[in-house]
């Protein structure tokens, strides 16, 4: 009788990111969408990743992340205590990373996914990333060789200087001949 109005006990348990779901950056991640409520974005250099926990195996307790970078693998943990960059809500785990974006919109340092855990409430399975938000850049950085040892910042310097001239000379020839 006294079972009779008890809700089952759910115990935690550690489930595993898809593997289909590894070794992605967040722009080649196929479902791209910005929810403000799951980290909103996009960001200037900023990714948004969105973890799903199992179907029916409840919330997500604490998810942990191993990231590769340029410089060597990088764990994060997201848990219930919200942070700025980072929460659980409900069935769904967001994190907010460096995409790797230098001033000038170049990417240099993805952050792309090794393998990721979690500890969830119910059942067994393994959990999805669900979208990410890539992180928008700045300008297109410039690129290319140097020619004849000038960079364009100088070369284009060179360029507006002789057609000042010229357009000097033509003035001066005007007048001759007015």
């Amino acid at each position: 009788m006294i079972a009779l109005g008890a809700a089952p006990a759910w115990a935690d348990t550690t489930v595993h990111l898809d593997p289909a779901d590894t070794g992605k950056t967040a722009a080649a991640f196929p479902v791209n969408r910005c929810d403000p409520n799951l980290g909103g974005g996009p960001f200037a250099g900023e990714d948004v990743w969105v973890f799903a926990a199992p179907r029916g195996a409840g919330e997500f307790r604490s998810v942990t992340i191993e990231f590769a970078t340029e410089g060597g693998p990088q764990t994060e943990t997201i848990t219930t205590a919200p942070a700025g960059d980072r929460a659980i809500v409900g069935d769904r785990a967001w994190i907010r990373t460096s995409a790797g974006l230098n001033a000038s919109g170049e990417l240099v340092n993805p952050f792309s996914i090794i393998t990721a855990t979690a500890v969830v409430t119910g059942t067994d399975g393994t959990f999805d990333l669900a979208q990410t938000c890539p992180a928008t850049g700045g300008m297109l950085p410039i690129t290319g060789p140097e020619v004849g040892g000038l960079t364009l910042p100088q070369l284009a310097g060179i360029g507006g200087a002789l057609t000042v001239a010229g357009l000097g000379l033509v003035a001066l020839r005007r007048r001759r001949v007015a």
